[in-house]
C-alpha cells in the first residue's frame, strides 16, 4: 500500500473512531449510582491503553527520528520517508482506536 494512503488509513481511523469510543465510554460512566465493575475497569484499561500508546509513537519517533535528522532533510527521498515516520507514529493510535471500537461494540451488545 502506498504511505500516503496508509497515512489517511491511519488518519480516518483515529477521526471517526475517536468520537465512538469517547461516545460508548462515557455512556457506560454516565450511569447513576455506583459503577459495574466492567466500567471500573473499562476506565482503567482507557489509561493505560493512552500511555502505552504515547510511549509505543515515542519509541518509534526516538528511533527512527533521529538518524533522520542527521542524515539531513534536503534528499529528493525525504518526503516519502517523513510520511512513512508519519505512519509508524500514528500505528500505535490506530490500532488502539480500531481495537477500542471493536471491543465497545461487543460490549454494547451484550
Amino acid at each position: 500500500m502506498p504511505p500516503w494512503f496508509t497515512f489517511w488509513t491511519h488518519v480516518a481511523d483515529i477521526a471517526f473512531g475517536t468520537p465512538e469510543v469517547m461516545h460508548r465510554r462515557l455512556s457506560m460512566m454516565g450511569q447513576p449510582g455506583p459503577w459495574p465493575l466492567a466500567t471500573v475497569l473499562e476506565s482503567q484499561r482507557m489509561v493505560w491503553e493512552k500511555a502505552l500508546a504515547a510511549w509505543q509513537t515515542g519509541v518509534v519517533l526516538c528511533t527512527a527520528a533521529w538518524p533522520a535528522l542527521w542524515l539531513g532533510a534536503a534528499r529528493p527521498q525525504a518526503t516519502l520517508e517523513a510520511v512513512r515516520l508519519a505512519n509508524r507514529a500514528m500505528l500505535p493510535y490506530s490500532r488502539a482506536v480500531n481495537a477500542n471500537v471493536r471491543r465497545l461494540r461487543k460490549a454494547r451488545r451484550r
